[in-house]
């Protein structure tokens, strides 16, 4: 648009140049579609290595074609693949988890179907920024190593909260951080009012009260923050219910027509002030914090910086933590102990049957001296001490901490539905048995198997399925399962069926290949492994439907080592090994170079199923069957590069891999490239622009060498003006553009012409 000019002087204007350079898309990415031991169901997963593959999908399984493929994949030098689990009635685990009142709050489910999910198990605690209203939740993988079980990996959510509308909202954050689970929240109810509750405090506090301490800054359920005076300047308050009586009556005027504020209340109890809100949910609650000017908020140790407790709305939905959770011990020094003090410890097992009892010293550091705790950080360790001497494993390992003033155990080991009783004199001055109050709970939620015991229910055992039909693996378009969901990957370039050998499906998974512009590799049934049955299987009208230009079919299979029989070599299907070979090819000669020839090493491969002879190659190959080779040096190779419709009989013009492969190439890279063309204005400024976008893309290819020619206009054009887009184009909206290449075919047949030089007569 040009520049509005409205005084003398001198005026830029910058111009688009209306060049559009065009990317050349991958051509690479390699996509495998059946069945895997663990891994989500029909949701593409987009891998770079073996180890991701092991990592989100279990690594390799017997029953598991496409575990192979993969692997054979990445070591022939593939680099990115995505992956599709399909598996006929695979199921999730899950366990359910209790309040501390028996009520159902939170329901988690595994990350994808499958019994590897029955090793999950779940912690929770409340050791967290604010034990009263949060809580931490851990997740622990155990896998079988040398016959015990073992952690494999964890994660760990912390600051976790119940409440819907808070940053840290439990399903949320598990939701988007978590490889592992899922949770539901079952909507419980049993929410109450949030309260803030000061540290100890005495009248005395009010003589502290001045000009320069006298305010205050509360949020009522999770509301802005108010600054309010105690009193008028120069005034001041008698004691401490006159400092209650202000912050009852100031309050609640904040916001009268709000309940949260006009049934706030503030009482005292056994010396702390107590400020309630009027409303009843899990986002009740109430705060303080540091006034701006003038805080009194420190001395009345309200708040969590300055020593008070906040017990948010949300607190008695959260999961009930895990092991045995202690009453709050409010005054330390009020509990007595024995000299030396004890306490029997019991192992329970899921059925309430006794698995061990054993009875520990609590204060006796080294005989003969004796020292009692003098606080709970010091009972705590104690009591770690003493358990580290217990025989079996499940207590000498059990894990000890601190809570809001509460002690915890948890029982150690592998065995998550393990709980620990606590009894004698010893327990009861701490609080930690049953009498006392304490929450006794199973060591860990454990995923699927867990029994219904304490605050553990519901557990459904995580399925791995059956291995899935052809016809499953194909799937279905409107549900977007099995092959099709692939849908919503991007990028996709080489498809692969492992082991699928029904006609019909392969020939529906061509005809998807080539609406998404993928080659597609086809496996021979390992029943096909000579050369009349290869022949056979060429000929046979019944496979005429995989007569395509996207689809290649190797023959005969490869034999190598399997990891999971003590790398004994045995049979594989090769198309995982051979769309590892064209993404090695690519990277280093580019879409253009028969992934064929010496150069083309199988990796891996010990020995193929059948070894053909030249006149059998002569005969498989004029029929569009490629052929895998061994030669003496140079191993196993590929030895073939013509697609299904490559027969001589059908003199198609798509007779070899790369041509068709280039030919997709620059067609996903084309339409990519030119969306820009789309409502922009049809004449001949887009005309040129489009041929200066295309040319250059084409120029680019040419000088890599991927034609044939020694000039650009030998290798390519690029034509797109009047003789291709007519008034009538233009007034439908249509602008064509016609593209055209000389592409480079593989020198299939090397022809030497030998002439013997008879003697010449000399004069």
């Amino acid at each position: 648009m040009a520049v509005a000019l409205s005084y003398p002087g001198v005026y830029i204007q910058e111009v688009p140049s209306g060049s559009r350079a065009i990317a050349g898309v991958s051509t690479s990415i390699a996509a495998f579609v059946g069945y895997t031991a663990r891994g989500p169901v029909n949701d593409p997963v987009q891998l770079f290595s073996y180890a991701d593959f092991e990592r989100q999908f279990g690594g390799l399984h017997l029953d598991s074609p496409l575990s192979y493929a993969v692997n054979h994949f990445f070591l022939n030098g593939g680099a990115t693949t995505w992956v599709v689990r399909v598996a006929s009635g695979a199921a999730p685990a899950e366990i359910a988890m209790q309040t501390t009142g028996g009520a159902l709050t939170l329901t988690a489910i595994a990350a994808s179907e499958g019994t590897w999910a029955n090793a999950l198990v779940l912690t929770v605690d409340y050791d967290t920024a604010n034990p009263n209203e949060s809580f931490n939740l851990s997740v622990t993988e155990f896998v079988e190593r040398g016959g015990r079980m073992v952690p494999a990996r964890t994660e760990a959510h912390r600051n976790l909260s119940m409440s819907p509308n808070a940053a840290t909202y439990a399903p949320t954050i598990i939701e988007a951080d978590s490889n592992l689970i899922t949770v539901r929240d079952e909507n419980v109810l049993g929410a109450i009012q949030g309260e803030s509750r000061s540290g100890p405090l005495t009248d005395a506090v009010a003589g502290d009260l001045d000009d320069d301490a006298r305010r205050l800054a509360v949020s009522i359920d999770g509301g802005p923050f108010y600054e309010f005076d105690l009193f008028a300047q120069g005034g001041g308050l008698a004691d401490l219910d006159a400092i209650r009586n202000a912050i009852d009556t100031i309050v609640p005027a904040l916001e009268p027509a709000n309940p949260a504020f006009s049934g706030f209340a503030c009482t005292i109890d056994s010396g702390s002030l107590v400020a309630t809100s009027g409303s009843t949910s899990r986002d009740s609650s109430v705060r303080f914090r540091r006034a701006s000017i003038r805080s009194a908020t420190a001395l009345l140790k309200l708040g969590l910086a300055f020593g008070g407790r906040e017990i948010h709305g949300s607190s008695p939905t959260r999961p009930a933590a895990s092991g045995t959770l202690g009453e709050r011990i409010d005054d330390f020094a009020a509990v007595v102990f024995a000299d030396p003090e004890q306490m029997t410890v019991t192992l329970v097992d899921s059925a309430g049957a006794t698995v061990d009892t054993e009875t520990v010293t609590l204060n006796r550091t080294a005989a003969p001296v004796v020292d009692a705790p003098t606080s709970l950080a010091g009972a705590r360790s104690l009591i770690e001490t003493a358990l580290r001497g217990a025989s079996h494993e499940a207590i000498s390992s059990a894990s000890v901490g601190t809570v809001d003033g509460a002690l915890s155990l948890r029982a150690g080991g592998p065995d998550a539905s393990l709980r620990l009783q606590l009894s004698g004199a010893g327990a009861t001055s701490l609080l930690l048995d049953a009498g006392s109050g304490a929450a006794e709970n199973v060591a860990g939620y454990q995923m699927g198997i867990g029994p219904t015991v304490a605050f553990q229910q519901g557990a459904v055992g995580g399925d791995d399925g059956t291995v899935p039909s052809d016809t499953e693996i194909q799937g279905s378009l409107a549900q977007k399962s099995g092959l099709y969901a692939l849908e919503d990957v991007r990028d996709l370039n080489i498809i692969n069926l492992p082991e699928v050998y029904d006609a019909g499906v392969l020939a529906n998974a061509i005809t998807y290949a080539e609406d998404r512009r993928a080659m597609i590799l086809i496996d021979i049934d390992d029943s096909d492994n000579d050369f009349e049955k290869a022949r056979a299987w060429i000929n046979d009208p019944a496979n005429s439907g995989l007569r395509h230009k996207n689809a290649v079919v190797y023959f005969p299979r490869v034999s190598m080592p399997d990891p999971l029989q003590g790398n004994r070599p045995r049979s594989f299907a090769n198309s995982g090994l051979m769309a590892g070979l064209y993404a090695r090819t690519d990277a280093s000669r580019g879409v253009w170079k028969a992934p064929a020839g010496i150069e083309a090493r199988l990796r891996g491969v010990t020995s193929l199923d059948y070894v053909l002879s030249d006149p059998e190659n002569g005969v498989l190959n004029p029929l569009g069957l490629n052929c895998l080779r061994t030669f003496p040096v140079f191993g196993s190779v590929s030895w073939g590069a013509r697609t299904m419709v490559g027969a001589d009989a059908l003199a198609s013009e798509w007779k070899y891999v790369p041509v068709r492969r280039l030919a997709l190439f620059i067609e996903e890279s084309l339409y990519r490239g030119t969306q820009f063309v789309v409502f922009e204005p049809n004449d001949e400024p887009l005309w040129a622009q489009i041929r200066l976008s295309v040319g250059s893309f084409m120029n680019n290819l040419f000088r890599q060498g991927a034609f044939q020619g020694a000039t650009p206009q030998e290798a390519y054009l690029v034509r797109c003006d009047s003789s291709t887009t007519t008034q009538a184009d233009i007034d439908l909206g249509i602008v064509n553009i016609v593209v055209g290449f000389a592409p480079l075919k593989p020198a299939e047949f090397v022809v030497i012409q030998i002439q013997q030089l008879a003697g010449q007569s000399q004069n």
